[in-house]
């Protein structure tokens, strides 16, 4: 008896199983076709470089000759394009919010520079042009109309501004300095340098409230991105001592890593986070190379992935599966794979 309810259950798995092509079959085959995509590069020839995700699969990249300078998106896997913006200047940053669907350009012309915000259409949402020598723009993540910008002269005289682009409202900003991170929407973090010139004390700023708060001392460089924010403090030889914050840590996760000497000062080797899976990007040198490897900012747990003949700039995308590299971001790396792809190639390469 106990053989047959054995196999009368056996038998009623097993149909269950093969009506069910059901949702999760269909997510796992549609994730496995996802991975199969083949990358369609850009031309040199059109495409000066990446300039980071728009999406999960679409980025944006500049292309300029003597007369313009235009912004476009490009799909990765079907190669169609959209030109965004078109410029007699030239753009010289580009950043991104791709939760908000935003972009914040920095374009010179005739010895000025222009401050502009874009949505994902190419739409001006706003507009504004500075005399400056140098201009350095903190866009706020959680309020993209939100931004601090830094005017220098050129024997770097500064003044700070706090601009609320929605309203189109400048105002002197309460804290002259330079360099700042956001890490609310009202609250922004900075390092004043100490008399070395290479590390100082980190401070908090609450606009809403105009109250200053000093967090700590010695520090050699503060980061944040949206939900995490990092501090740098010299440890033995060349290395660091990270600090990790998320909301979700009660206290900070802390990690030695190896850092870099940038112009005259120790800084962190390049670097990029993945929200989605909670993960800092960073480098190791090894031997000749390095390897890339990644931080749990939750449980402070390092891993080395693979290697790679030189430290260059990378950017993950937003669901984490692929990585923008290179100066120019002119590669791309599969983070599953580990594969490498050029992303921008020369014409002769694509015939």
């Amino acid at each position: 008896m106990r053989l047959v309810c054995f196999m009368l259950l056996s038998a009623l798995l097993f149909s269950l199983m093969a009506c069910e092509p059901s949702h999760q079959q269909q997510k796992q085959a549609s994730a496995a076709k996802d991975e199969e995509k083949d990358i369609i590069p850009l031309s040199a020839e059109k495409a000066d470089g990446a300039e980071g995700w728009l999406t999960n699969s679409t980025i944006l990249y500049t292309a300029s000759d003597p007369t313009k300078t235009e912004l476009f998106s490009y799909s990765i896997f079907t190669g169609k394009e959209k030109k965004l913006y078109r410029t007699d200047g030239q753009i010289v940053d580009v950043q991104i919010n791709s939760r908000k669907q935003m972009i914040l350009l920095q374009i010179t012309h005739s010895h000025k520079t222009a401050v502009l915000l874009l949505n994902a259409k190419g739409e001006t949402l706003y507009q504004k042009e500075y005399e400056t020598y140098e201009l350095e723009t903190a866009w706020n993540q959680y309020d993209p109309y939100q931004m601090m910008i830094t005017v220098f002269s050129e024997n770097w005289d500064f003044h700070t501004y706090q601009v609320n682009a929605k309203k189109d409202d400048s105002t002197l900003s309460p804290v002259q300095v330079p360099f700042i991170h956001w890490t609310s929407k009202s609250t922004f973090d900075y390092v004043r340098e100490g008399r070395d010139d290479k590390s100082g004390s980190l401070y908090s700023f609450d606009t809403a409230s105009k109250t200053e708060q000093k967090l700590g001392d010695d520090v050699l460089f503060f980061d944040s991105f949206h939900q995490m924010s990092f501090t740098v403090k010299s440890a033995s030889g060349q290395k660091g001592t990270y600090q990790f914050t998320t909301p979700q840590s009660k206290s900070p996760v802390t990690v030695e890593l190896p850092l870099q000497t940038k112009y005259t000062s120790l800084a962190p080797m390049e670097y990029d986070y993945d929200e989605t899976k909670g993960l800092f990007y960073t480098f190791k040198r090894s031997g000749d190379a390095y390897k890339l490897a990644t931080v749990n900012v939750s449980s402070g747990k390092a891993k080395d992935m693979f290697s790679l003949q030189e430290m260059e700039p990378i950017q993950i995308s937003p669901n984490g599966k692929y990585a923008l590299y290179g100066f120019h971001f002119e590669q791309i790396i599969s983070l599953k794979s580990h594969k490498m792809k050029q992303l921008i190639i020369d014409q002769k390469e694509m015939e």
